[in-house]
C-alpha cells in the first residue's frame, strides 16, 4: 500500500515528490516546473504528453484529480511516511560529525578520532569548563548547524540505554535531567527495550531487535529532524516544529557503566 501511495505522489520526470502538480488533458500529473520545461524543449513547439506521447491542445490543473490526490496523502501520510527510508537523496546530505572534546562530561571516554565515546567509572577531567556538561554524561558533536539539511549515523551496537539527536548551542550545560523541546533537546532515547521520543507528549516506539544503526537527517529550513533504523530500513520517528533560533548541535548520551562492564559505546560512522 505504502509504495502505491508513493508511486501515487510521485511525478514520473524527475521521480520526487510532487511540487505543485499539474494534471494535463491526457490525465497524466506532473511537477508543475517539470511539465513546463518540457513543453520548452519540444522543438517542434507541438505539446505532447512525456508519458503517452498524446498531442494535446493546452495544459490545465484538474482540480477533481488534483483534490482527491491531496486527500489520499493526507488520508494515509503516516503509511506514506514509513516508506520514506534512507536513500541515496539523502545520503548527499552526509556530514563529517565528531565529537567536541570541550563539551564532554568528565565521565565520558572518547576515542583518539573523536569519533567513538562511552562512560567510564573514573573523572577524566576534572576541570571546570563552562562549555561541559557537568551532570549528564553526555558530549556534543561538531559542526553546529543553522541552515541546509544535514546527515549522519550513529552506531548504537547493542546498548540498552543511549540517547542521541540535537540541542541548541546555548542549552544548559548543568541540566540534571530536563532534556524537553523546551529547554532545546529534540532526542530519541533507548530504555527499557523502546526508543523513547522527548515530544510532548512523549512517544514510545517499540525498537527493533536488530537495531544497531541510527540516521538523523537534521533539515534546518522544514525545522524537523528524523531518525530511521538503518538496518531495517525504516523510519523511527520525526520530531517537527523545531525552534532554529540558533545553531543546532549533534547530541550524544552513551550507555551509563554496570557493575561488571563500562557500557556500550556511541560510534559515528565515517
Amino acid at each position: 500500500m505504502a509504495r502505491c501511495l508513493q508511486a501515487e505522489a510521485t511525478c514520473p520526470v524527475c521521480l520526487d515528490f510532487f511540487s505543485y502538480p499539474v494534471s494535463i488533458s491526457c490525465g497524466h500529473t506532473f511537477c508543475s516546473c517539470c511539465i513546463k520545461k518540457w513543453m520548452r524543449e519540444r522543438k517542434n513547439l507541438r505539446m505532447i504528453c512525456p508519458m503517452c506521447r498524446e498531442e494535446l491542445e493546452d495544459s490545465h490543473f484538474d482540480e477533481f484529480h488534483l483534490r482527491n490526490l491531496k486527500l489520499l496523502i493526507q488520508q494515509h501520510f503516516p503509511l506514506l511516511e514509513q516508506s520514506l527510508h534512507v536513500s541515496q537523496k539523502l545520503l548527499r546530505f552526509r556530514e563529517d560529525v565528531t565529537l567536541d572534546a570541550a563539551t564532554a562530561n568528565s565521565l565520558l571516554v572518547l576515542s583518539d578520532d573523536l569519533r567513538s565515546v562511552r562512560c567510564g567509572k573514573v573523572c577524566h577531567s576534572p576541570l571546570d569548563d563552562p562549555r561541559r556538561f557537568t551532570h549528564l554524561a553526555c558530549v556534543l558533536g561538531t559542526p553546529s548547524f543553522s541552515a541546509g539539511c544535514h546527515y549522519w549515523e550513529v552506531e548504537v551496537g547493542e546498548g540498552k540505554e543511549w540517547a542521541l539527536g540535537v540541542c541548541r548551542e546555548s542549552v544548559d550545560r548543568e541540566t540534571k535531567s530536563n532534556l524537553s523541546p523546551e529547554q532545546g533537546f529534540w532526542l530519541i532515547s533507548m530504555r527499557a527495550g523502546a526508543i523513547h521520543a522527548n515530544s510532548i507528549p512523549e512517544q514510545r516506539i517499540p525498537a527493533s531487535s536488530g537495531l544497531r544503526r541510527v540516521a538523523v537527517f537534521l533539515d534546518v529550513e522544514l525545522e524537523e529532524i528524523k531518525f530511521f533504523d538503518v538496518g531495517n530500513d525504516a523510519l523511527i520517528c520525526i520530531h517537527s516544529s523545531l525552534s532554529v533560533v540558533e545553531p543546532l548541535r549533534p547530541f550524544f548520551c552513551p550507555e551509563l557503566p554496570g557493575e561488571g562492564d563500562f557500557g556500550a559505546p556511541l560510534s559515528i560512522c565515517p
